[in-house]
């Protein structure tokens, strides 16, 4: 069995999102419990979304020739999606540099570090929320229970357009 681009896709483009919401969250921890484990579990957690963005990213392209012919794929939603990854992908590298600085700088000036890592906790929030987005419309490309149109042939309606007789039929049982 050969693995397709899309499945390569699949299986990357998840580590990013989830990496972004765990390490921003351990970071989020060590402010309330005083842990420098938590600390730097987040930032080496924020630095791993950060690269594994590099080939979630790389696969797209890939991905989006093995799904282009789908009945229910459309190009608007490919579009969106990788709109938004490119945008993830910059957030994401950015929030991976300045947790690695935040990382140096616990180790070379400590005092200085908290302010650095506060301003790392809100890129990591950033980037969780942002690529939490992306993995959405990259959800509704496919996932019909994702775009709200779950139970409609891909011909009666587009992602974000109803047909606006889905309630007649019911209407017309009577």
């Amino acid at each position: 069995m050969q693995v397709s681009p899309a499945h390569w896709h699949l299986l990357i483009n998840h580590f990013p999102i989830i990496l972004s919401i765990v390490g921003t969250l351990f970071i989020g921890l060590s402010f309330m419990l005083k842990k420098n484990t938590l600390i730097n579990g987040g930032l080496i957690l924020l630095v791993m979304a950060a690269l594994t963005a590099l080939p979630a990213n790389a696969t797209g392209e890939g991905a989006e020739e093995s799904v282009e012919g789908i009945t229910g794929v459309t190009h608007d939603g490919i579009e969106i999606h990788e709109n938004a990854a490119s945008t993830g992908l910059k957030i994401l590298i950015g929030t991976g540099i300045l947790a690695l600085i935040t990382a140096f700088a616990q180790v070379k000036m400590p005092k200085r570090a908290m302010v650095l890592l506060f301003v790392t906790f809100i890129a990591g929030v950033a980037s969780a929320g942002y690529m939490s987005y992306v993995g959405l419309t990259g959800g509704e490309i496919r996932h019909s229970e994702i775009r709200g149109d779950f139970g409609r042939s891909a011909s009666a309606a587009t992602p974000g357009q109803t047909t606006g007789n889905q309630f007649e039929a019911e209407e017309d049982d009577d």
